[in-house]
């Protein structure tokens, strides 16, 4: 590392001294866990799929995301349920029990549909279920009308059985998405027909959880089991089957814990692979520690065993990994924090093709390896109704991956070449550094504003590529719900990354892409408690922006619609 970079490290950790929070890295993902409950305001969803049983409060958390994937590479207008009248908290908790299904329906430009259901049992303490769908289509897009369409359907089935001592929650669901890879010179190619660049994806999912919910438990204990299967269009198919164990035992009461988590994660991967179809990605992960609570101070260590197995690459390994964080608590309830972690980040083909679905066929799998992370922040909610969670990080990271332009012939789905841009996976061989500082603010004494602003810097040492491609040095969102009028509610979300940069095969240079600002807002007007209307706009500023390059998005796109509660 050169001066500069350790100067700034310096100059970063000093800014953030006051800074505190806790994080835990699993898969790809950044928690930090909240051991006071702090209410952040997030969209104006306010119907769930399933109304919540009144429980025991426990430990929350806030959840950073390792990799933004905001805005979506592939054109999706999401909406939020808003049917309720905007008063009081009770009230609006009042209607939610008294309406248990919901519907809402519109159209709009590129020929866009949408709805959206949700089914859900009467209320019971001991069982609820409920069942969701979702179609969310549009027939033309922005690059030669059909040709760069897409759709998302889905379906969910959700129950949950609640008894005094444990709790058995059970989650069913399949997805379809389609697509084209409309990635492609029209000045050129001018003859692409749909079925040419047609790509689906037909995604299912199983999950269950058994978790122990007596209040003084002797051991405190929960059980998730999930299964996901993704196919797409071109033969290629995975199927993920993880287990998560985690158990705590108290030692001394309200000051020494015992902890265990244990992962087994099952991978078969199938890809027209020539010789032996279908190759095992596997991933098992123990962790036990301790968990002291002094008061002011409180303190976390343990250590990570990870074993990979890699049939692809032909990898069979163990990695340990120690871990510990220091905590301290002001009389104010202002948390500040200092630890250090390692771990085996998970890469599989679901969670590529969720950040960027325009991914070439047979694409290369690996592991992200976190040989260590040093880690310091803070987060608190202030007496004015500001809060706050912040953190800063320094970390040595191997197979860090970007996405980069393939260089060789794509085919269509019947076999032809076609000059379409698809995305190769490139990982860094050696370790590099990462640096990465996030803080997430809202404030809440506002009874008919609720804004809430989410900030992201990343820096990424790279020694194979020139830059860290297609990978945003900067993002923020800013989201805020208003109450205009007793019944008309409004929310507005604004997104803005930067500093990205991707490789032109054809020149064979580095392009920075322009910097993407996109602002949505929805208006719902409220007739009655049980009908409302709401009209949806998407990409206001109007710029057919970039997230992955010769992938232009959709200008200005609306919907409007209904929303029916039963």
């Amino acid at each position: 590392m050169t001066v500069k970079k350790i100067s700034a490290i310096v100059v970063l950790s000093l800014f953030s001294a006051s800074l505190y929070a806790q994080k835990e890295v699993v898969n790809e993902e950044i928690n930090i866990k909240k051991e006071k409950e702090v209410v952040i305001p997030k969209a104006n969803r306010i119907l769930e799929k399933i109304p919540p049983i009144v429980a025991e409060k426990k430990e929350k958390k806030m959840t950073y995301s390792f990799y933004d994937r905001k805005p979506t590479a592939v054109e999706e207008t999401k909406f939020v349920p808003s049917v309720v009248n905007p008063v009081t908290k009770k009230s609006m908790d009042e209607e939610i029990l008294g309406y248990r299904n919901y519907l809402k329906i519109g159209a709009g430009n590129f020929g866009r549909f949408y709805g959206e259901t949700y089914i859900n049992s009467d209320q019971n303490r001991k069982f609820i279920y409920g069942i969701s769908g979702l179609h969310n289509s549009a027939k033309r897009g922005p690059i030669q009308s059909q040709n760069s369409a897409n759709s998302n359907s889905k379906v969910n089935l959700n129950g949950k059985y609640h008894q005094k001592n444990y709790e058995l929650k059970v989650d069913a669901g399949y997805e379809r998405r389609k697509y084209f890879f409309y990635g492609y010179d029209t000045t050129i190619h001018k003859d692409y027909k749909p079925e040419d660049l047609k790509q689906v994806l037909n995604l299912l999912s199983f999950s269950g959880t058994f978790e122990n919910t007596n209040p003084n438990p002797v051991v405190d204990y929960s059980l998730t089991t999930t299964v996901k299967s993704v196919s797409d269009h071109y033969d290629a198919s995975e199927t993920d089957w993880g287990t998560n164990f985690h158990a705590f035992f108290p030692l001394k009461k309200d000051k020494i814990t015992a902890l265990l988590d244990a992962e087994a994660y099952l991978t078969h991967r199938s890809d027209n692979y020539e010789f032996n179809p279908v190759r095992k990605r596997n991933l098992f992960r123990v962790e036990p520690g301790f968990r002291f609570d002094f008061g002011k101070i409180s303190a976390k260590i343990g250590f990570k065993a990870v074993n990979e197995y890699d049939q692809i690459e032909n990898i069979n390994t163990t990695k340990g990994y120690p871990t510990a964080l220091i905590s301290y608590k002001t009389p104010s309830l202002t948390y500040f924090f200092i630890g250090y972690d390692g771990d085996i980040i998970r890469n599989t083909l679901h969670s590529f093709l969720n950040e960027n679905p325009f991914l070439v066929e047979q694409v290369n799998l690996l592991n992200t390896y976190k040989n260590n992370d040093i880690y310091i922040g803070s987060r608190a909610e202030m007496y004015s109704g500001i809060s706050y969670n912040a953190k800063i990080s320094y970390g040595k990271y191997q197979n860090l991956y970007y996405y980069n332009q393939y260089e060789g012939t794509t085919f269509s789905p019947t076999g032809f070449p076609v000059s379409v841009t698809k995305f190769q996976i490139d990982y860094e061989d050696g370790l590099t550094d990462f640096i990465n500082f996030s803080g997430e603010f809202g404030y809440s004494n506002f009874d008919n504003w609720k804004p809430n602003l989410k900030l992201d810097y990343n820096y990424y040492e790279t020694v194979k590529f020139d830059k860290p491609y297609h990978r945003p040095a900067f993002t923020a969102r800013l989201g805020n719900t208003f109450t205009i009028a007793d019944k008309i509610v409004s929310s507005v979300d604004f997104y803005f990354l930067g500093g990205l940069y991707s490789k032109d095969i054809m020149t064979m240079e580095t392009v920075k892409m322009k910097n993407i600002a996109d602002l949505n807002a929805e208006f719902t007007y409220l007739f009655s408690k049980q009908f409302s209307a709401f009209v949806k706009l998407n990409n206001i500023v109007g710029q057919n922006y970039q997230r992955y390059y010769n992938y232009p998005q959709m200008g200005l796109n609306f919907v409007a619609g209904i929303n029916v509660s039963l």
